[in-house]
């Protein structure tokens, strides 16, 4: 991985009701010989090929939606948000959204504020934090919805 990428972050759920266990305990469920997974296939009539056959051609389209920030816990709850997109159908991989972004205007803005929050870990003087670089933000990519 590029280290001076952000750390990247995806939220999403997803789910099958499908999984070679069930398909094993529900074929030994029906008296059908132990046989491994192709056995329990064979009782059960194949069903994975039953679904194989409805299943629809995968899409990467989904809409999205970007947020960049300072995960540093002494900035401020008000300024730690770099960005926060807007909600955008896309068929872009995470990191061709974050190439999307003005990482370098975004960055420049937030370090002027930065800079002037004092760094609390350093309790025997008065220490203010260094600029952030790209690869000590947080970017998280929530998908709202596949297509």
């Amino acid at each position: 991985m590029n280290a001076n990428m952000p750390t990247m972050a995806s939220a999403a759920h997803t789910h099958s009701t499908y999984s070679a266990d069930a398909l094993f305990a529900n074929a030994l469920a029906l008296g059908a010989p132990v046989g491994g997974i192709a056995g329990a296939a064979k009782a059960l009539g194949n069903p994975i090929a039953q679904f194989q056959q409805e299943k629809k051609p995968m899409t990467t389209r989904r809409v999205v939606q970007v947020f960049v920030a300072d995960p540093n816990d002494n900035i401020p709850l008000d300024d730690c948000l770099l960005f926060k997109g807007d909600e955008k159908l896309t068929d872009a991989t995470d990191q061709e959204l974050f190439f999307e972004l003005d990482i370098k205007d975004l960055l420049e803005k937030h370090n002027e504020k930065r800079i002037k929050v004092i760094d609390k870990k350093v309790k025997d003087r008065t220490e203010y934090l260094e600029p952030a670089k790209v690869r000590d933000l947080k970017m998280v990519v929530v998908t709202v919805a596949n297509l």
